[in-house]
């Protein structure tokens, strides 16, 4: 039920669970989880996220419902502990399927079980790939499915990652040096399969395919430039190929790509929703608009950065079923 992305950046793994309630992402930009909270009794019905970042800031995320007679906590003490594993179970509560368990593994301890890790299938990460550095899932009344973002090892953060003065925030030091990149978005509908190409060097060439005659954006492929100069073409986000495809190349190193925008919202295909049509913004240029700008219903997005914040897109993110859903950026600030 997961799957690596990318070995070049952050990637992801899951979700593990069910497809009801909200999309949630906990990723801390420049920053590290502190202290995860776990209220729960059958199930996991909520988790507080809290999180340092490299400003000195706190900042608190809580998702789920606000149910659960039991409450545990997990302080971990960065840069000496931080996330390496994550388990637990998945089944039917309440007509829905939910995270009934979940446990968590430090290089120092095990947190858990919390709910009820006796009934369900189980899940689980190892830490083969990496460190566990911010999850994402759905949520309502329970958490519906829990997903992991994971540094790989090839960054050579793990198991070594940080650096043992505390005041400097080392980890975001380190991980400013490699281009770790924030994100933005995803911006579309809601629905679909998560996926994360991770962080490159830069953006190569970018192949959109359109479905002319349903008036979707039926995907859209990537080629990026490692870090180490080799290129890599992504997978396919969407459904198919469509019937018609548009090849975006840009001019070498001294052209890159700084943002997208774009329109999602009602498609022809079974009165669903997604992406409509996505511009893509360069320090050179505008490529496109390609897709559908107008219709009753659609929304407008952009990720264009301010002249204050200049940067580079590195990587893209999003959500696709038979058609791409939902697309965000991956940035790389200067």
């Amino acid at each position: 039920m997961g799957g690596t992305r990318s070995n070049e950046g952050c990637i992801t793994l899951g979700p593990w669970g069910g497809s009801q309630g909200e999309d949630w992402v906990i990723m801390p930009e420049g920053g590290f989880l502190k202290k995860i909270t776990i209220v729960h009794a059958g199930v996991i019905d909520r988790i507080r996220f809290q999180s340092d970042c490299h400003t000195g800031k706190t900042e608190t995320s809580i998702f789920g419902g606000d149910g659960g007679n039991k409450t545990d906590m997990i302080l971990i003490d960065y840069p000496d502990e931080y996330l390496t594993n994550i388990s637990g179970t998945i089944g039917q509560f309440g007509g829905s399927t939910v995270v009934m368990s979940l446990c968590f593994r430090t290089n120092q301890i095990r947190y858990g079980p919390y709910g009820n890790s006796d009934k369900g299938t189980p899940f689980s990460y190892d830490g083969k790939d990496g460190m566990i550095v911010g999850f994402y899932g759905r949520a309502g009344k329970y958490i519906d499915s829990v997903g992991i973002y994971v540094i790989p090892k090839s960054l050579a953060l793990y198991p070594n990652f940080a650096c043992r003065d505390k005041s400097s925030h080392g980890l975001c030091c380190k991980m400013s040096a490699l281009g770790m990149a924030s994100g933005a978005g995803p911006w579309g509908a809601a629905g679909g399969k998560p996926w994360d190409d991770g962080v490159f060097s830069h953006v190569k060439q970018i192949r959109v395919y359109l479905g002319v005659s349903l008036k979707v954006f039926c995907g859209v492929q990537f080629e990026y430039v490692k870090r180490d100069g080799n290129s890599v073409l992504s997978q396919m986000h969407g459904g198919t190929r469509g019937d018609k495809t548009e090849v975006v190349n840009f001019d070498g190193e001294k052209e890159y790509l700084t943002g997208i925008s774009g329109f999602y919202g009602p498609v022809e295909v079974n009165g669903l929703e997604g992406i409509t049509s996505i511009s893509f913004h360069t320090n050179k240029k505008m490529y496109g608009p390609y897709g559908q700008e107008s219709g009753e219903g659609f929304v407008c997005f952009t990720s264009t950065s301010s002249s204050s914040s200049p940067g580079k897109v590195v990587g893209f993110h999003g959500r696709n079923g038979d058609f791409l859903i939902a697309i965000g950026v991956h940035m790389e600030y200067f």
